[in-house]
């Protein structure tokens, strides 16, 4: 039972530890980065060379922040010594070795989770080197970043002159569309006066009519009467 149990440990150990070897440039991450690193987990990378310094610089650094860094934390080990980080971290160096061979591990406990870490290691023949290839990131860096404020403010600049087309656009619409409502109501309203005049029309005729015939029979009426009158008169005698 115990050589079960001594090998399982020994898996698990030597599973969570990586050996990079003659490598200069390695990227390393906390498991599941981008996302949340699970809990309780333990993870090792050992860089060996057989000359040289190692520089650990932050691309990301989001750990749970604690005293004294005793829940999660990255610890960077060279020789008897070591240091631990934890919490957030701006980009830039972390920490610069002494000789060819260091120890990063990486440990978190069964509480808070964070995104991790995203870090990049890098091996110089000199420390020399290192300021130098770190100045010249340094300015590749920057000048990435003047480019991209640079597109950024272009693309809003554009996205602001689109907006102003398309706002001048709606207005130009919703003006024509106006127009459009306003003749539709004149001729609608021309037309509705010109059917009230006609039905008018049609109305008043027969009254018209009706008072002419009533006229024309009034008239012939005292015409007759007239007439009458005058055959019924005595005729003047001359002598």
């Amino acid at each position: 039972m115990i050589l079960i149990f001594l090998v399982v440990f020994l898996h698990d150990v030597l599973a969570a530890e990586e050996i990079l070897r003659d490598r200069s440039d390695i990227k390393v991450k906390t498991p599941n980065y981008p996302d949340n690193y699970p809990h309780n987990s333990t993870k090792i990378w050992r860089f060996k060379h057989n000359y040289g310094v190692w520089s650990v610089s932050i691309d990301k650094f989001f750990l749970e922040n604690s005293l004294d860094c005793r829940k999660d934390f990255l610890e960077i080990m060279e020789n008897k010594t070591s240091v631990k980080f934890c919490g957030t971290k701006s980009s830039g160096s972390l920490y610069t070795s002494k000789g060819p061979e260091i120890l990063l591990k990486f440990s978190s406990d069964g509480s808070m989770q964070q995104m991790g870490f995203h870090l990049e290691v890098l091996h110089f023949v000199t420390e020399g080197d290192i300021e130098k290839t770190i100045n010249d990131r340094e300015r590749k860096r920057a000048a990435r970043a003047n480019v991209t404020k640079y597109v950024e403010g272009k693309l809003t600049d554009s996205v602001l002159f689109l907006t102003l087309v398309s706002l001048l656009g709606l207005a130009l619409v919703s003006l024509i569309l106006l127009i459009v409502y306003y003749i539709v109501n004149i001729n609608r309203k021309n037309r509705r006066q010109n059917s009230n005049y006609n039905r008018n029309v049609v109305f008043q005729t027969p009254i018209i009519a009706t008072k002419s015939r009533r006229y024309s029979k009034s008239n012939s009426r005292e015409d007759s009467k007239a007439e009458a009158n005058r055959d019924n008169r005595t005729p003047t005698r001359y002598v």
